[in-house]
C-alpha cells in the first residue's frame, strides 16, 4: 500500500498556519509500514482540490486529505471530492443533518442555517461522524484509490483518523526506527555513516536536520530486517555517532540529560542571560523534570547576576558580561544558590544589535558546572536573534549531558565552535 496526503487551504498556502496534519499523518502511516509516496498544499481553489485529488488517486492507494469541510463558502473539499469522482451530484445526508442538529441541541445553542452544508456529500461517498466538531468527514474512490476527507483542526482530524482510518492499515511491515545527535552537522555526520547511507541498503539510512537535531532515520525493507537486525542497526548508529548521539525515537535533548540526571540522583539548576529562560523552557516541557531539575535565574542585567548568581562586580567590570569569567561565575553562582548537583549558564550577544569587532552578534559563553567539575566554552552562533537563542539553549543541555557521562567529552568538536580566546 502507498499512500498520499492532501493538505487544504489559504492559511496553510500563504504561510500563515503551519501544516501540523500532515506530518502527524505521515508519522502514523510510517508506524504501519505504509509508504507517502506524495505531499501536496493547495489552497481554497475547487479546480486545485480537483485536479490535486485525481493525480495523487492515480499515485497511491490511500489519499488522506485535511481541511475544507466547514460552513463557510471558501470550504470546497466535499465540491472538489464530487468533481474528481467523475462529476457526480452532491446529496444531503440526512444522518449528518441528524447529527450537527444534535450536536448544536446538547449545547444549547441554535445551528446557523450555514452549517447545513457541511451535511452535504457527493453520490457514492459516505459521511463520516465526527465526535469532536460539527464537520463529517467524507469516504469515498476514485478509481482503485480509497480517499479519507478529514476536517483541519488536528483536535477533530486526528480522533476521526484513529478511530475509521487506522484500522483498515495494514500491520507494521517496516521496521523503523530514529537516532538523533547534536552539535555537528548533517554532512558530517552523514560521512561518518559511509556506506549505511547507500540507497540499495536494507536496512534503508537516511539523515534529516531539524532544530539543530541531525537524524538517522532507519527502515528496513520487507521481511528481511527483522526486529533484531533493526536494534542493531540502531545501536551501531549510535556508537558511530558517539558522543554526538543523545537518544532515539521521542527522546529529547532535556530528556536526555533529564535521564542521566536521574539516573544519578542528581539534579541540574540554570543561570540563562542571552536565551531568557529558554533552555528552562526545554526542561520544564519534560514530564517529571521536577524530579532532576532545581530551577533557574533569568539573569539577563549585570545587577541581577552580580545579585542572583553572586558574580562580581570586578569580574562584570574587567571582562564584561559576555566572557568566560563571567560564564564560568554564573554557574558555579546559580549551582550553590540553588543547591544543585550540575548547572550551566548562558551568557552571550544574540542580535541583531550589540555586537563588536571582538564579539560578534552570535558570541555565547556556555559554563558547566559540577561535582569537581567546571568548564566554559565559547561558541560562535550563525543566524538571526531566535536561531541563535535556540542553539545556545540546546548546545547548553547538551553539554551537561557530556559532562555528566564523561568530563573527557565536554570538549568534543561542536559545528558552532568558536577559536576566539574570551
Amino acid at each position: 500500500m502507498k499512500a498520499a496526503i492532501l493538505s487544504i487551504g489559504d492559511e496553510l498556502a500563504l504561510g500563515q498556519t503551519l501544516d501540523t496534519n500532515a506530518r502527524w499523518l505521515a508519522q502514523q502511516l510510517t508506524d504501519h509500514g505504509v509508504p507517502c509516496v506524495q505531499f501536496r498544499l493547495v489552497p481554497d481553489d475547487h479546480a486545485m482540490q480537483a485536479q490535486a485529488l485525481v493525480e495523487l488517486a492515480r499515485s497511491a492507494d490511500l489519499v488522506l486529505v485535511t481541511g475544507g469541510l466547514g460552513p463557510t463558502a471558501d470550504d470546497l473539499t466535499r465540491e472538489a471530492l464530487a468533481h474528481a469522482m467523475g462529476g457526480v451530484p452532491m446529496e444531503e445526508d440526512p444522518e449528518a443533518v441528524a447529527s450537527l442538529h444534535r450536536w448544536f441541541r446538547d449545547r444549547g445553542r441554535s445551528m446557523p442555517q450555514g452549517n447545513l452544508r457541511q451535511a452535504r456529500r457527493p453520490r457514492d461517498a459516505t459521511c463520516v461522524p465526527n465526535d469532536m466538531g460539527t464537520a463529517p468527514g467524507l469516504q469515498a474512490r476514485i478509481g482503485s484509490a480509497q480517499v479519507w476527507c478529514m476536517p483541519g483542526p488536528p483536535r477533530e482530524m486526528q480522533p476521526m483518523f484513529d478511530r475509521f482510518v487506522r484500522p483498515g492499515l495494514p500491520r507494521l511491515a517496516l521496521a523503523t526506527g530514529m537516532v538523533h545527535a547534536f552539535g555537528q552537522g548533517e554532512s558530517f555526520l552523514a560521512d561518518l555513516l559511509g556506506d549505511r547511507m547507500q540507497r540499495d541498503r536494507n536496512p534503508l539510512v537516511g539523515t534529516t536536520a531539524s532544530g539543530s537535531v541531525v537524524t538517522a532515520r532507519v527502515r528496513g525493507r520487507e521481511e528481511a530486517s527483522t526486529p533484531q537486525a533493526m536494534e542493531a542497526e540502531l545501536v551501531e548508529i549510535a556508537r558511530i555517532w558517539k558522543p554526538y548521539a543523545f537518544g532515539s525515537g521521542s527522546v529529547t535533548l532535556a530528556g536526555a540529560l533529564g535521564t542521566c540526571l536521574r539516573e544519578r540522583g542528581q539534579t541540574l539548576a540554570l543561570a540563562e542571560s542571552c536565551t531568557g529562560g529558554l533552555a528552562g523552557s526545554l526542561v520544564t516541557a519534560e514530564a517529571g523534570s521536577s524530579v532532576w531539575f532545581r530551577g533557574g535565574v533569568m539573569c539577563y542585567a549585570n545587577q541581577a547576576k552580580a545579585d542572583l548568581c553572586g558574580v562580581q562586580a570586578g569580574t562584570l567590570a574587567a571582562h564584561g558580561a559576555v566572557s568566560e569569567p563571567v560564564a564560568n561565575e554564573l554557574a558555579q553562582g546559580v549551582r550553590k544558590r540553588l543547591g544543585a548537583d550540575w548547572s550551566a549558564s548562558i551568557t552571550g550577544i544574540a542580535g541583531p544589535s550589540g555586537g563588536s569587532h571582538a564579539k560578534p552578534v552570535g558570541t555565547v559563553f556556555i559554563g558547566v558546572s559540577g561535582p569537581g567539575f567546571a568548564g566554559v566554552r565559547r561558541f560562535q552562533y550563525p543566524g538571526e536573534r531566535a536561531a541563535i537563542r535556540d542553539r545556545a539553549a540546546r548546545t547548553a543541555l547538551a553539554l551537561v549531558r557530556l559532562a555528566v557521562l564523561d568530563p573527557a567529552d565536554f570538549h568534543v568538536p561542536f559545528i558552532w565552535e568558536s577559536k576566539e580566546h574570551a
